[in-house]
């Protein structure tokens, strides 16, 4: 029996919708042997550093124990490697004065110090998430995908001087072009969903009509289903039921209002509720990496310097203003935990996906981290990083990986790149591939 092509899209109105990876897509004989899911990759950036007290863990290799901020990861513990002493000097002063938010945002994926400018001759470099997509980007429908929480300036003066465009954009597709953030969930969701080019009207019709876009590729689905064993139905079954639960989800915090035509735009309203609004970003690109839809994602948890207040935890001084007070180590100490247990709940529905003989979490390789090493000391040494997922085999897990002080964050870039199938040897301020993440021994 033929296998159903990777690339089958599902189509309707307005719609198309990439699939999960089926067993009917997978080849037969000794060409089944050697075939593998895609790498997929991603960068989840959050700002401000962590309290590192309450970060370094105990002990190393697999001999170790996660400290009160990373305490979350410890259901998912196979499956991450805490990464200790990396550092990004670019994100340092270098003679450019403060300034420590904004670079801490700019050089966090592109390992190159900004430009100091509040104009329009921003400078700076393309980010590894980009050089990686332009590798591989055009197996996918979309080359990247670059998601947030919080609006982005594109003009005017932040942190000492720094363009504001530094402190929301990690992705950089050129020294002098971010790549933008897509915040709203709902655009978010039409990007992966929403046929490309596909008429106005037709995009009206189905917004306007508040219908599930399965709905639309419904009669697709069908004749599909015929085709498939008991397995991939069921799988098929799974994939659709975590697409109604992210539309669900939009359709009670976003309007669904008709979109108006003439000037091309959706609806505005981002969700109220932050907690919910970033659960359903990763949601998002857990759906966007089961679909294949695109294999390289970044996340901004929150801007640089963001000075969200985290209510919900109790917490209603605003983050960046408490890394400048004395005595508020304890609240900090909540919103780093919160934001270990959101990134922990989304490795967990990587794990829980299954994938081929095994699930997608293996297939991916997901960072969190950041550029800023403790808020309260504004450095860029002894940063937080944690990766998630095996690269297909690759990486192992389940291990805390101690390297000498002031290795640099760019050389798991480096190595990132090259389980990307990249030949690159240096990026940013690299000095090598970073040892030990390969380690399977």
């Amino acid at each position: 029996m033929t296998p159903i092509s990777r690339r089958t899209l599902l189509r309707g109105l307005g719609t198309v919708m990439s699939l999960p990876l089926l067993d009917a897509m997978l080849p037969v004989g000794r060409a089944a042997e050697s075939a593998k899911p895609p790498l997929r990759l991603a960068w989840v950036y959050f700002p401000n550093g962590m309290v590192r007290e309450f970060w370094t863990p105990q002990g190393e290799g697999r001999d170790f124990q996660f400290n009160k901020s990373n305490a979350p990861l410890a259901d998912v513990r196979e499956h991450i490697t805490v990464i200790s002493n990396l550092a990004h000097d670019k994100a340092r002063p270098n003679g450019d004065g403060p300034g420590a938010h904004a670079r801490e945002g700019a050089t966090f994926l592109t390992a190159v110090q900004a430009k100091k400018t509040g104009g329009k001759d921003i400078h700076l470099g393309a980010s590894i998430d980009q050089l990686i997509a332009r590798q591989i980007g055009h197996q996918t429908r979309l080359p990247s995908v670059e998601l947030g929480t919080e609006p982005a300036r594109k003009e005017g003066r932040c942190d000492s001087g720094y363009s504001c465009i530094y402190m929301s954009n990690i992705s950089w597709r050129s020294a002098t072009q971010p790549s933008g953030i897509e915040i709203n969930p709902r655009r978010a969701f039409d990007r992966l969903f929403g046929a490309p080019g596909a008429e106005g009207e037709r995009v009206r019709q189905r917004a306007a009509s508040r219908q599930s876009v399965l709905d639309f590729v419904a009669d697709d689905a069908k004749r599909l289903q015929h085709e498939l064993g008991s397995t991939d139905r069921r799988k098929l079954d799974e994939y659709f039921e975590s697409v109604r639960a992210v539309e669900k989800q939009i359709g009670q915090m976003a309007s669904l209002r008709a979109i108006d035509v003439s000037t091309e735009r959706r609806p505005d309203d981002e969700p109220s509720d932050f907690v919910a609004h970033i659960r359903l970003m990763y949601d998002l690109m857990a759906l966007a990496f089961q679909t294949d839809a695109t294999r390289v994602i970044t996340f901004m948890f929150a801007n640089s310097q963001t000075n969200r207040s985290y209510e919900n935890l109790g917490v209603k001084s605003g983050h960046h203003q408490l890394t400048h007070s004395t005595g508020q180590e304890a609240d900090i100490q909540k919103i780093d935990e919160f934001t270990v247990a959101e990134f922990a709940r989304f490795v967990a529905r990587l794990r829980d996906i299954r994938e081929g003989n095994g699930t997608l979490l293996d297939n991916c390789l997901v960072t969190l981290g950041s550029a800023m090493g403790d808020g309260r000391k504004h450095d860029h040494d002894q940063l937080p990083c944690v990766i998630a997922g095996h690269a297909r085999g690759e990486v192992q897990g389940g291990r805390h990986l101690k390297l000498a002080a002031e290795t640099p964050m760019a050389n798991l870039f480096v190595t990132t790149a090259q389980l990307a199938g990249m030949k690159l040897d240096k990026f940013g301020d690299s000095t090598g591939p970073l040892p030990g993440i390969e380690d399977v021994a």
